[in-house]
């Protein structure tokens, strides 16, 4: 018998340390990853934490990404133009473009990640050092 896909991640299972944490005041944490359980091979999805004046590292990768935000406000940086986004709003990253996000509120900035098949071409090396380029 095949055992089944793991299919509910607990918080106590996610999983933090991806390459974003290396700038001041970033947390990214995987929740629906490889690394949490889940065989997942089209979709990964995290929750980004922004301290109050911090930013993520400019980065792109090779797929689409999706952010709602849960908490606070901010800037997105996506391919040298910037948007207004707060509590609510959501946002579209195409592949291939280099984006961050500025933290511009008194709240830390929460968002929830959804990414696409960034993965595939990496598939079966996993874990990878890093799933998308970082350019700062």
């Amino acid at each position: 018998m095949t055992p089944r896909p793991k299919v509910v991640v607990r918080p106590e299972e996610f999983r933090p340390g991806a390459p974003m944490e290396a700038r001041p005041g970033v947390r990214d944490i995987k929740v629906i990853y490889p690394e949490t359980g889940v065989p997942t091979k089209t979709l990964i999805m995290g929750i980004v934490e922004i301290a109050p004046g911090a930013h993520s590292p400019l980065h792109k990768h090779n797929c689409e990404e999706v952010y709602y935000v849960l908490q606070g406000r901010g800037m997105l940086e996506s391919g040298g133009e910037r948007y207004e986004v707060r509590e609510g709003y959501a946002v579209y990253n195409p592949p291939d473009v280099p984006h961050r996000t500025f933290n511009t509120g008194d709240l830390p900035l929460r968002l929830l990640v959804v990414g696409g098949i960034m993965f595939v071409g990496l598939v079966p090396q996993w874990p990878t050092p890093s799933p998308y380029e970082i350019l700062e």
